[in-house]
């Protein structure tokens, strides 16, 4: 009887279980990524990896995830969303288990930048998927799902690391992770927009002259597109330096053990979660002006307790101001890039996403070898003041409702004015 019903596109197809399943995807995206950077202190140590080699290894996922990117846009279009969750759920599905058994660098090369194919890839659908569900329903629920992605973050950080305490070996951890994101994938898969789905909200709806031009085609980013994406990118290259070196920082500067690499991150995750689950409520107290603001602010402050902290444990408070500062800044910059009318919502989230996840992949691979050149100290400065960068653009890029989201409210108003005169 359940999977009968979970099976009914009626059922499917309501905006709850959109929904649902969207936070399912967001999910498992940071459950994978989190269990994948687990790792890498096991894998630098392993191969015996210096920070070149190790940058240039998460460079290969760089590149496969830019490349997805690049076509994805295309292929949801094509394919729908729903294609793209059920591979990029494949990949990590095996991916995960097979790196921690691999000895030739060459080999773990190739296999990440699948890894990093899915990666990008699921960033784009869940993304999209979040837009379309949120204009859907008429509210902010972009910090939501990508609360539901540092959830995903925390519970894998927390699980790796408690089961390496608990005497689990590398590869038998994540075979327990790959047997749970298999569980969620199903219901994020069934749940996700197909093609069909995707071509009803993807088609142009233009129904005024005035509104015609506004939306284009176009080979070069509009500008704000353009700052939009450089936001995203400073935010996502913090964050996924949390993500791939906070453990290694640790481990070669504090001298902590490898049980306990994944504190650092797990403190950024928790505070990244709480707050985002709460940014609706951020938005509605201080706006979105203020919010941005603040948060780089925090992120950068965050960013200078870890270059400056004396002992470990410092750095992970440091480490949690920067998940508190960053939290909201990433899902209210795509829902300005979702409510702009400059470019088709498909093409701008593409821009978007690849300047932001070159932050995330190519510009972690820029940590390892600009930190093997001068160390991760000074390249964890810099970040601390690219993060200023986010509240100077903020002025620049906020996007009103649109004119006929305007025009609608006035015409909904006048009727009781009229009758009040």
């Amino acid at each position: 009887m359940f999977i009968r019903k979970l099976l009914d596109p009626e059922f499917l197809n309501r905006l709850s279980t959109q929904k649902l399943t969207t936070r399912l995807s967001f999910f498992n995206l940071g459950f994978s990524m989190a269990s994948w950077a687990s790792l890498i202190p096991y894998l630098k140590q392993k191969l015996s990896l210096d920070h070149t080699e190790l940058g240039l290894l998460i460079l290969c996922m760089g590149l496969g995830s830019i490349a997805a990117m690049l076509l994805t846009g295309r292929v949801i279009k094509t394919l729908g969303c729903r294609f793209i969750i059920a591979f990029s759920s494949i990949v990590f599905i095996f991916t995960l288990p097979l790196v921690t058994h691999l000895d030739n660098i060459p080999i773990l090369a190739f296999f990440l930048t699948f890894l990093g194919i899915a990666s990008g890839a699921t960033g784009v659908a869940a993304n999209f998927q979040g837009v379309i569900i949120e204009e859907k329903n008429n509210s902010p629920l972009m910090s939501n799902f990508h609360g539901m992605c540092s959830l995903g973050g925390l519970i894998a950080a927390l699980n790796m690391t408690g089961l390496l305490h608990s005497g689990f070996s590398p590869s038998s951890a994540t075979l327990l992770v790959s047997s749970i994101i298999t569980l969620i994938a199903i219901f994020a898969v069934l749940g996700a927009l197909s093609k069909s789905a995707v071509n009803d909200v993807t088609q142009p709806k233009v129904t005024t002259e005035e509104e015609a031009p506004s939306i284009r085609n176009s080979a070069m980013p509009h500008p704000v597109i353009l700052m939009l994406g450089m936001m995203c990118f400073i935010a996502f290259l913090t964050e996924s330096t949390a993500l791939d070196w906070s453990g290694v920082y640790l481990t070669d500067i504090y001298h902590t053990s490898l049980s306990n690499a994944g504190l650092a991150y797990s403190f950024f995750a928790i505070t990244m979660t709480f707050s985002r689950f709460f940014g609706h409520i951020f938005l509605r107290k201080i706006g979105e002006k203020r919010l941005i603001w603040a948060s780089s602010l925090c992120a950068s402050a965050g960013m200078a307790v870890v270059v400056l902290a004396p002992m470990w444990y410092l750095v992970l408070l440091g480490y949690a101001l920067v998940g508190l500062g960053l939290s909201n800044i990433v899902p209210v910059l795509f829902s300005r890039v979702g409510r702009q009318n400059f470019v088709p919502k498909s093409q701008a989230l593409s821009y978007v996403s690849i300047l932001a996840y070159s932050g995330a992949l190519s510009g972690s691979a820029l940590v390892g070898l600009i930190g093997q050149k001068t160390g991760l100290t000074f390249v964890f400065g810099l970040i601390s003041a690219l993060l200023l960068c986010i509240a100077v653009f903020n002025s620049y890029t906020i996007v009103k409702r649109r004119r006929k989201e305007r025009k609608m409210r006035k015409l909904m108003i006048s009727p009781k004015e009229t009758q009040s005169d």
